[in-house]
């Protein structure tokens, strides 16, 4: 690790070459609001955070990291900025971080458009990724691998899955939540639902009419019914709540299948020009649902990736990406190939975050960070 020196001597090289290539600096604050984390990041920074409550009872935190205090200062002065190019350079406080020292220092920059919304081009996707990559160069860090992941790519799995929406909806939003995320795995595996009130067996048992029985008809056999069993409820209510419980059942044995499938498309683990052979391959093996949106998908982002950022070493995984939650898009990390456990950059798309700071219209957001100390 350099000394505090040669970190300061980095920081400003890499502020240095960024005002070069067309950004502005800022320099975000040091303490911000400790709930933003808790609703957006990953565990682990979580779990590293200085907070202390302040005298207003409003807990407050050294920022873990750069990205959700340059969105706060783009927030406060969006209208100084039509497209913001923001980089940053600084130190970030974290208790779980490297030799024990609570704080690393970062640098970085942001890419944000109001009123924008991603393209399928990726071409703000490349731009970034190349970028990363001259930064490294600039500092004679050349010999590098890059490691890759794409929320979208599972999100558009699980919309191809025979899966109750609102399952569906739990796994995306829990992706980042490692064990939480397993936990529901476990869930579906042993079957999901209203198994003890299914359609079919009440309408069976109570009424001895046929599961498929028409709304119609089957409004006809209740109204028959003494009122006083409905209790408040309409008909009509009945018969929706009939519907929707039907329609959220997983059985035990579906639900072994597909955690299998879920487990088997997460291991997808491959060179990125592999990306769309291993996607294609996982879709012909599955005869029971349709997977050809997301291998279309596979192939329109490997090539486009592949195209704009030449000859490199590029992985990628289905699985990759569960430190920060606010990612929505492509999620990159660049290691050092001298030390493969050293991560020197990460970054990312994460268009959903402002909303969630506050702004009411669309965003594309893109950006990375350099972990100094790992240089």
């Amino acid at each position: 690790m350099p000394n505090s020196q040669s970190i300061q001597d980095l920081n400003n090289k890499f502020k240095e070459f960024f005002l070069l290539e067309g950004f502005e600096y800022i320099e975000p604050p040091l303490v911000v609001k400790s709930d933003i984390y808790f609703e957006t990041s990953g565990e682990q920074i979580r779990k590293d955070m200085f907070s202390v409550a302040s005298t207003q009872e409003t807990e407050m935190c050294l920022r873990p990291d750069l990205t959700i205090p340059t969105c706060q200062t783009y927030l406060k002065n969006n209208q100084k900025f039509e497209q913001a190019k923001l980089c940053y350079s600084g130190p970030i406080f974290r208790s779980g971080s490297i030799n024990n020292s609570i704080e690393l220092n970062q640098s970085g920059v942001e890419i944000i458009k109001t009123n924008s919304t991603k393209d399928n081009n990726y071409e703000e996707e490349v731009k970034i990724i190349n970028l990363a990559i001259k930064t490294l160069k600039y500092v004679k860090k050349d010999s590098i691998e890059i490691n890759l992941g794409n929320i979208a790519i599972f999100i558009e799995f699980l919309n191809c899955l025979d899966l109750p929406q609102r399952w569906k909806d739990r796994l995306r939003r829990h992706f980042f939540r490692r064990d939480y995320f397993e936990s529901l795995l476990k869930r579906i595996e042993l079957g999901i639902g209203f198994n003890e009130t299914r359609k079919e067996d009440l309408l069976k048992t109570h009424l001895g009419i046929d599961a498929g029985t028409s709304d119609n008809i089957l409004k006809k056999y209740l109204v028959n019914i003494n009122p006083i069993e409905f209790g408040e409820r309409s008909i009509e209510d009945i018969i929706n709540r009939l519907n929707i419980k039907s329609e959220t059942i997983v059985s035990s044995e579906n639900g072994l299948k597909i955690v299998k499938i879920i487990r088997e498309f997460l291991s997808i683990d491959c060179r990125l020009e592999k990306l769309p052979d291993a996607v294609s391959n996982f879709t012909k093996q599955k005869v029971d649902n349709s997977f050809d949106s997301v291998a279309q998908m596979a192939l329109d982002f490997s090539n486009k990736i592949r195209l704009g950022i030449g000859n490199q070493d590029v992985n990628f995984k289905t699985d990759f990406g569960h430190s920060i939650e606010y990612y929505d898009g492509i999620m990159f990390e660049i290691k050092d190939k001298n030390n493969m456990n050293n991560k020197i950059v990460v970054g990312g798309r994460y268009d959903s975050l402002l909303i969630n700071l506050g702004l009411e219209n669309n965003a594309s957001a893109i950006g990375f960070a350099v972990n100094n100390n790992n240089i």
